[in-house]
């Protein structure tokens, strides 16, 4: 049951920055916009990685390395 907490509250903060830009109309600097891409490549790559241990497909180790040396090894 966790698990499934864990992915609604991903979907649900995924909703709410975008309920954010689309009512803020931001324009962001080179960096920001970056760091936003960055962090929405990390997120990417460990949905990957649940969905594929989820689903018994190959893990895809180099993207999941990639997440955890980008955020500290949180996993």
């Amino acid at each position: 049951m966790d698990v499934f907490n864990a992915m609604a509250e991903i979907r649900m903060a995924a909703s709410r920055a975008l309920a954010l830009l689309h009512k803020q109309h931001v324009n962001f600097t080179a960096d920001r916009a970056e760091a936003i891409a960055e962090l929405c490549d990390g997120a990417e790559a460990a949905i990957a990685a649940v969905r594929d241990m989820a689903t018994g497909a190959a893990l895809d180790d180099a993207a999941l390395a990639a997440f955890m040396d980008n955020n500290g090894g949180l996993l």
